[in-house]
């Protein structure tokens, strides 16, 4: 029940902490069929807040054991569909591994169930565009179902890639997209490693197919300069939200590919161009999107919009400060500012709210309650609004400068164009 709950409140806080999300091919999952879905691990545990909310079906996923050492956080992450695995490079050592037999036995009942079990087979959360090497667990819990249940028809793992323009900061975009289902039963015959060799390296091509990979690391910074190119030469609709389309992730693992198949004489010139540019932006102080396309309209509309922007900024200015503070002053790793601060920010705001309530109930002012909603409203227009604004800001700033300036930008620009165009 709890997770059902909390679901609604999560979905609401995810659409407003994304710009977007391309959510694609969810038909892909068997229906009425035992599923693991196998999906790569950019973040501490953004993934799986996102699959959560936006898959139809309840799902359920494993977590890492350690997480569980103290009863209440054990309790509400069981509520929360949360099943342990305890690994030994974790705190637990021999006696949380042992554990992992009623782990798995949890996952054995729930896949024979018909259940959605969600797995991070790299076993690691790396904030980068690669994907890791795949573990054994995966098989484990695979073979060991049709093992427990040899009257099951058959077990479907489905690969997944989850793709962030930005893993750090909130208002980014997300794609996701599910591959193809692989039966389990067409690999599993006597359970042997061999079996499962080819099991991992069947869907590890399979993952690689949906996940933006620049192989080599001394490659992203390029990567990022020229995908930030391809996203300023992109026209995105706002609405909806989520929407079921993979031409942004295409076309951007397709740029990947085209670095990685590059001689390091063409990567050295190239990255030579982008970071001139790029560096002649930051000194400019504008951006790509001012230099691509300088068409951001602040008219009357706009102005218009400036006081209820502002009234919802400063209604949410308490919360807001709250989760940045927790996410700036207790998190140390990349992989994890993001969804603490997602998280930070949807406890702060539902707290919030809830005195809000509080107050109308103890004043029998329910008008307060109201206007709090209102004023809430304020603050998600808010967040487009002052997006449109830093944009045009940044645009005024490139029209600013001297005419020979503006130039020498565009020409820059110009140079790196093909390079994103011809895909």
């Amino acid at each position: 029940m709890f997770y059902y709950l909390v679901r609604p409140l999560a979905r609401l806080g995810t659409y407003l902490f994304f710009q977007k999300i391309y959510f694609a091919n969810e038909n892909r999952i068997p229906r009425d069929k035992p599923v693991i879905l196998a999906i790569n691990h950019p973040t501490g545990f953004m993934e799986p807040i996102i699959m959560a909310v936006l898959l139809k079906k309840a799902l359920h996923f494993l977590v890492r054991g350690d997480f569980f050492s103290k009863k209440i956080y054990g309790a509400l992450l069981r509520a929360l569909h949360m099943i342990p695995i305890f690994r030994m490079r974790d705190t637990t050592g021999f006696s949380g591994v042992k554990s992992n037999f009623s782990t798995f036995e949890a996952c054995y009942a729930g896949l024979k169930s018909g259940k959605i079990i969600m797995i991070f087979p790299e076993g690691r959360t790396v904030l980068e565009k690669r994907l890791r090497p795949l573990q054994r667990g995966l098989v484990r819990i695979a073979f060991g179902t049709l093992e427990r249940y040899p009257e099951l028809e058959d077990l479907y793992i489905l690969p997944v890639g989850v793709n962030f323009t930005d893993g750090e900061r909130p208002r980014g975009k997300v794609m996701i997209n599910f591959g193809e289902p692989l039966s389990a039963r067409s690999f599993y015959r006597n359970g042997a490693a061999t079996e499962g060799d080819q099991l991992l390296e069947a869907l590890a091509q399979a993952m690689a197919q949906n996940i933006i990979i620049v192989e080599d690391p001394a490659d992203d910074g390029l990567a990022e300069q020229l995908l930030t190119l391809d996203r300023s030469e992109r026209k995105e609709k706002l609405f909806p939200v989520v929407e079921d389309a993979t031409d942004c992730l295409w076309r951007e693992k397709n740029i990947a590919n085209r670095i990685n198949a590059m001689s390091l004489d063409e990567k050295t010139i190239l990255k030579a161009q982008a970071e001139a540019y790029f560096k002649a932006l930051k000194a400019a102080q504008t951006n790509d999107k001012a230099v691509a396309s300088a068409s951001t309209q602040f008219g009357l509309e706009q102005l218009l919009g400036l006081i209820p922007a502002y009234l919802g900024y400063v209604f949410g200015f308490l919360p807001a400060q709250l989760a940045y503070y927790i996410k700036h002053k207790q998190v140390r790793r990349l992989e994890y500012k993001m969804p603490v601060w997602a998280c930070a920010s949807w406890g702060a705001f539902l707290v919030y709210y809830l005195l809000w309530l509080a107050l109308g109930a103890i004043s029998g002012q329910w008008l307060i309650l109201l206007l709090a909603l209102i004023f809430g409203g304020f603050g998600w227009f808010s967040l487009y609004y002052f997006e449109h604004l830093g944009q045009w800001r940044n645009e005024q700033k490139f029209k600013g400068l001297e005419a020979k300036l503006q130039q020498q930008l565009q020409e820059q620009r110009q140079h790196l164009l093909p390079f994103i165009q011809n895909q």
